[in-house]
């Protein structure tokens, strides 16, 4: 204790069978060092070391200083204990100078094996697998959707590569899903676009074909105006013309030697007659050619019509419905003839449906009169009963701007075909047509004799 003044105090203790018992002490009157081990009082942080073999140390704080507490174990033939002692810390001496340099460079070895091993686990166990995840994501961004984290552990990373990777095979899913539809939708627009330049070819070929129908309408209804005047001028230019004829036959009669009377009577009947040849060459060119009938489906030529005029009819905000009887059997008709015949009735039903409206076309089979019906009405504004009588006369119309042959050449062209045209008088609204066309003669004698069988 002289020799070294950082040793405070020396306790020496021998083991006996009751425990414990102080054999010398350098301070009787301090409080007994104690026992080192691991169930020591100041021993709660784990601080306690062991430098040497038999040496136990540990660092407390006495009257305001810091100590050591040195524990040596003795063991000797005459019996064991062990001597505990209690240095000061900071005390220059080369002993406590080695524990604590001792003491350092474990701490220090032990401060660098622990950061080598956190960082060690710390790659193993957090950076390798979040540099996977980044390596995928950046991958994903640039468009790779293969890209694939490796799942390393069933930890929270390995969660999030698992979620990495269901996210990356959906987006793939749903990209694959979006890519079949655009090639579907572009699949449809190509066809769309086919579909289009089909219906617009059709459309154009309909327009033209109306066009032509239309003109020949207005042709045929010029030239029935031309023959109406024809025939006028004819019967109103034959009367005076026979009248000078006879007058003529009877002076040739009365001078029958007079040469210069005969020649000027052949020359005016040779000019009468020149006459006459003009007005019937010219009531030849306005007469309507006799129609060359055929068997005709008349629901396809209803179609027909329709396909014509649709145009128009959307134009004019008119709808269109259509009773077809399927079974109606083939008429004899001429195709030109008829289709004129339902032009003039839809320009007529148009022209009484201004603001728009609707049109009914019906056909059916009239098994008792062996003839194929057709109706055809309309929600316009109705003919007046006073006008029904006047409505086939040449010239006759309530149109302002009509030539009044329309319904006259459809007049026509039925009787043409050995079938009539009619107004029905009993309708509530519009007006109604009834075009009544016998049978084709072979279906006549079949339906003729069904009937008789029957």
């Amino acid at each position: 204790m002289n020799a070294r003044p950082e040793f405070r105090q020396l306790d020496v203790y021998q083991n006996a069978p009751d425990g414990e018992k102080l054999v010398a002490t350098t301070a009787p009157g301090a409080p007994r060092l104690p026992y080192l081990n691991e169930q020591s009082s100041d021993n709660e942080l784990g601080e306690m070391e062991r430098p040497f073999p038999d040496v136990t140390t540990i660092e407390v704080e006495r009257d305001g200083q810091r100590h050591w507490v040195m524990t040596v174990a003795i063991n000797q033939s005459g019996g064991r204990g062990y001597v505990t002692a209690l240095v000061q810390k900071n005390s220059p001496t080369g002993f406590v100078t080695r524990l604590q340099f001792q003491q350092n460079l474990v701490l220090a070895g032990a401060s660098i094996v622990s950061v080598a091993l956190l960082y060690l686990l710390f790659v193993i166990f957090f950076r390798r697998p979040a540099q996977d995840i980044a390596s995928a994501m950046t991958q994903a961004r640039n468009g790779d959707l293969s890209a694939r984290a490796t799942v390393r552990r069933d930890d929270e990373l390995g969660a999030i590569a698992t979620g990495f990777n269901r996210m990356i095979d959906d987006i793939r899913s749903r990209n694959e899903e979006r890519e079949r539809l655009l090639s579907q939708v572009n699949s449809f627009n190509d066809e769309l676009q086919v579909e289009v330049e089909r219906a617009t070819t059709e459309l154009r070929a309909s327009n033209e074909e109306l066009f032509e129908a239309q003109q020949r309408l207005a042709r045929s209804e010029r030239l029935a105006a031309v023959g109406q005047i024809a025939a006028s001028l004819a019967h109103e230019i034959g009367t005076p013309l026979n009248a000078i004829s006879g007058h003529l036959a009877l002076l040739a009669r009365k001078h029958p030697h007079d040469q210069d009377t005969r020649r000027r009577v052949e020359i005016i009947n040779s000019q009468i007659d020149s006459v006459v040849k003009s007005v019937r060459s010219l009531l030849a060119r306005t007469q309507r050619p006799r129609p060359e009938l055929q068997p005709l489906d008349l629901n396809a030529l209803i179609r027909e019509l329709l396909w014509l005029v649709q145009p128009t009819l959307d134009a004019h905000n008119i709808s269109v419905r259509v009773d077809l009887d399927r079974v109606l059997p083939l008429v004899p008709g001429d195709r030109d003839s008829l289709l004129q015949i339902f032009l003039n009735l839809t320009n007529n039903s148009i022209d009484a449906m201004p603001k728009g409206g609707r049109i009914e076309i019906t056909t059916r089979l009239d098994r008792v009169t062996h003839s194929a019906e057709l109706l055809f009405s309309d929600s316009g504004v109705g003919i007046q009963p006073a006008a029904m009588e006047h409505l086939f006369e040449p010239m006759w119309t309530t149109k302002a701007a009509g030539s009044g042959f329309g319904l006259t050449i459809a007049n026509e062209i039925a009787i043409e075909h050995g079938g009539k045209i009619e107004i029905v008088g009993e309708q509530r609204e519009g007006a109604v047509f009834r075009l009544t066309l016998p049978l084709h003669f072979e279906m006549a004698s079949v339906l003729e004799a069904v009937t008789d069988a029957a």
